[in-house]
């Protein structure tokens, strides 16, 4: 019968325990609920430990924004110290929570309390004593871990279940304390005060508990109408019998549960006989608290399991809604006003990932920095309401945080920054205001400036990758995830990137339509799996041919997914003379391009056999080689004699006309010849590129040649359109 009692309560606390943590609301259901993948807040795309937007999302209660302060708060407990910390004592708390609650159940159901007349036995008292202050040191940790302050115990469900079970398991302590101290010492009081000395024979029922085997006394148990001396038997080594039965009680009750008979007290000597009848009871007084109070802690255990079930079964405690008030409004009147005034905005959002989750106007737009506010009076129902009409990757962060720290570290977060060093229009200033602000820069990003609160012409509108915005962040999400529909799908299609990957100087797209990747995609891409139920975009299984996305951002086999797309590129094929990224003088990247190499290696070959790949990479460092050294060298050789001799000016770029033409040689068909053979691409790899590369190589040896014999070559300056001018709008 015990058996079975015990092994019941085991399977309570197995479902207790464990089966609730299905419904959290971080688990796979809420993300396919939502479509949010699990790297939102986990490390790894399958789950695991959280990064820091998942520890800010938990502790801002699976709300959005996440204040700033508590994703500060949180990268710094995603470092490894507190991440190694939090799991050990998590490990510890949970083991401890078990043993304690086991241990009571134990005393109260298995033991029970009325046959401890002498108190709790000593290894009870030690275990349940060390259990406290193992979930006292932890719980204070995982506490200050999981809550960003006094009132977040007020503000979520979880919250205001941890606060009451805190409260619970202070009483509970409390309770505990007083029974193993105070009233254990004066329950041993009260029998040893009326017992006879261990030497006297005289046995009383009271007296026979002090015989329990502990602390070197001997251990009696008394069987019907003797009493028998067990201290000498290995079974019954300090005063328990298999943690079941105690010495210093009388067992002929427990005879009849057993799964032997009496037999067994056979050759153990007789210390005494008596008769049952004529037993002392043990004080009665101090003995009834004793076994209230253990009753008490008992129920308290079932309290403190009940809210922990609560949390995680997501049994319904009403707090504040999930769309938050900004400004004494919600986010209906938004609504109301943009579905009717700009239909489009309505309708984008409506459909997207954020309406589904709930994130609403103000999430985004709410204001954050007084340089960023755009207050219009008139705005909403006559009210003045600062929103900020930039939004920029820090709004983003607060809950794609490891997207932004992937993406600030990226070519596309410098490319500003890139082509002010590298394109000599813009060194030289040989384009004026509008020039760049409706070409370069509607890629390349602008640098944003505000006055009065609103956006200075020329610096907005702006979407470029690599803007640069007045809060110290770069670029723009929505270059690639469009307002206000924010797509993934399209993200992960190449019409996503031909906006800015096109033309003479950087022809992705079209290289990718010629190549046998793009031919297939336009053959069957409306038949892919864009949006797998698992959220993990699988070669083979979701597309059958690579987009741009799929080489360069998402993962793959033994690849995890990154929003760097410096990552993986083992040349820097836009510097006139090819080199690795990390040696690229305007942005130099922090990466080994040998580990690159090696990803772009595993996802080649999600689909190709490794001879086939490594014949590709073969093919594309022989092209780079054959580039460098026959075309480049040679040409940017002659060009520095021609400066050195002072037959062709360095005041200004492009006033000689072999300058326009050694520009387009490693900028136009250089690059479109190095990048045609990364991406399979035979036609811009020989006739856009090659076949360019030696008509151009001619033309500039041969006009080389007469600026030597004419030492001197023909000035543009004096007509050269646009140059200085100012934007006259």
């Amino acid at each position: 019968m015990q058996n079975s009692i015990y092994k019941y309560l085991n399977f309570i606390l197995l479902v207790v325990f464990i089966f609730p943590v299905k419904t959290a609301n971080s688990t796979e259901e809420f993300a396919k609920r939502t479509q949010q993948t699990c790297s939102m807040c986990h490390q790894s795309p399958n789950g695991g430990p959280l990064n820091p937007v998942g520890i800010s999302f938990i502790r801002n209660d699976y709300q959005y924004p996440i204040p700033e302060r508590i994703l500060d708060k949180s990268h710094r407990l995603s470092q490894p110290f507190h991440r190694i910390i939090q799991q050990l004592l998590g490990y510890l708390h949970l083991i401890a929570a078990c043993v304690l609650v086991g241990t009571i159940f134990y005393v109260d159901v298995l033991i029970k309390p009325r046959s401890l007349t002498t108190g709790l036995p000593k290894g009870e008292r030690v275990l349940g004593l060390s259990c406290f202050v193992v979930l006292i040191i932890s719980g204070v940790y995982l506490t200050w871990y999981r809550l960003d302050s006094f009132n977040g115990f007020f503000q979520s469900h979880f919250g205001i279940l941890l606060f009451i079970k805190l409260v619970l398991f202070i009483i509970l302590v409390s309770l505990a304390l007083i029974s193993v101290t105070r009233i254990h010492q004066k329950m041993r009081r009260g029998v040893l005060s009326r017992s006879p000395s261990m030497k006297d024979a005289d046995l009383t029922s009271s007296s026979l508990s002090s015989f329990d085997g502990q602390e070197g006394r001997p251990a009696y148990v008394a069987y019907k109408d003797n009493i028998y001396d067990l201290s000498n038997s290995p079974k019954w080594k300090g005063g328990t019998h298999f943690r079941k039965h105690m010495a210093g009680r009388d067992l002929t009750d427990a005879i009849k549960n057993a799964p032997h008979g009496s037999d067994v007290f056979n050759g153990f000597p007789v210390v005494k006989e008596f008769k049952i009848s004529n037993m002392k009871k043990p004080p009665e007084g101090v003995h009834r608290i004793y076994v209230f109070l253990a009753h008490t802690n008992l129920f308290l255990v079932f309290l403190i399991l009940l809210c922990v079930s609560s949390w995680k079964l997501g049994f319904p405690i009403k707090t504040k809604p999930f769309y938050r008030q900004v400004y004494g409004n919600d986010i209906s009147n938004c609504l109301q006003c943009h579905q009717k005034e700009i239909p489009g905005i309505y309708s984008d959002w409506k459909r997207s990932i954020h309406a589904k989750m709930g994130v609403s106007c103000s999430d985004c737009h709410q204001q954050v920095d007084s340089t960023l506010a755009w207050v219009n009076k008139d705005h909403y129902q006559n009210t003045t309401i600062p929103i900020s009409v930039l939004v920029t990757p820090k709004t983003c962060a607060k809950c794609h945080d490891k997207q932004k720290q992937e993406y600030a570290q990226s070519k596309h977060a410098h490319t500003l920054q890139i082509i002010n060093k590298i394109d000599k229009w813009l060194i030289h200033g040989m384009n004026n205001q509008i020039e760049q602000t409706t070409g370069c820069n509607s890629c390349h990003g602008t640098r944003v400036e505000f006055t009065d609160g609103k956006p200075q012409v020329g610096t907005w509108p702006n979407v470029g990758v690599g803007r640069q915005n007045p809060d110290s962040s770069l670029g723009s999400c929505t270059s690639c995830h469009t307002r206000h529909c924010f797509s993934i799908v399209e993200a992960r299609k190449p019409e996503a990137c031909d906006q800015c990957h096109l033309g003479p100087d950087h022809p992705q797209i079209e290289i990718y339509n010629e190549s046998k990747h793009g031919t297939i995609y336009h053959a069957e891409g409306n038949s892919w799996n864009w949006t797998p139920d698992d959220h993990h975009w699988i070669a083979g299984r979701d597309y059958r041919s690579p987009t741009c996305a799929s080489c360069h951002m998402s993962e793959g086999i033994h690849v995890s997914k990154t929003h760097d797309v410096t990552e993986r590129l083992s040349w820097e094929l836009q510097a006139p003379l090819t080199i690795r990224p990390a040696e690229f003088e305007p942005f130099p990247a922090k990466t080994d391009w040998v580990k690159e190499r090696r990803k772009m290696k595993s996802v080649c070959m999600q689909c190709h056999s490794k001879e086939w790949t490594l014949g590709h990479f073969n093919n594309l460092d022989s092209t780079i080689y054959n580039y460098n050294n026959i075309y480049f060298v040679p040409i940017s050789e002659l060009m520095n004699e021609l400066y050195l001799t002072g037959v062709v000016s360095e005041s200004s770029y492009f006033d000689d006309e072999i300058e326009w033409e050694f520009y387009e040689f490693w900028h136009h068909e250089g690059r479109r010849a190095r990048m045609g053979a990364a991406m399979m691409a035979p036609d811009y790899a020989w006739w856009h590129g090659f076949y360019e590369l030696k008509y151009r190589y001619n033309r500039i040896v041969t006009m080389a040649g007469e600026i030597k014999k004419n030492n001197g070559s023909k000035n543009y300056q004096a007509f050269f359109p646009g140059k200085y001018q100012q934007n006259q709008q």
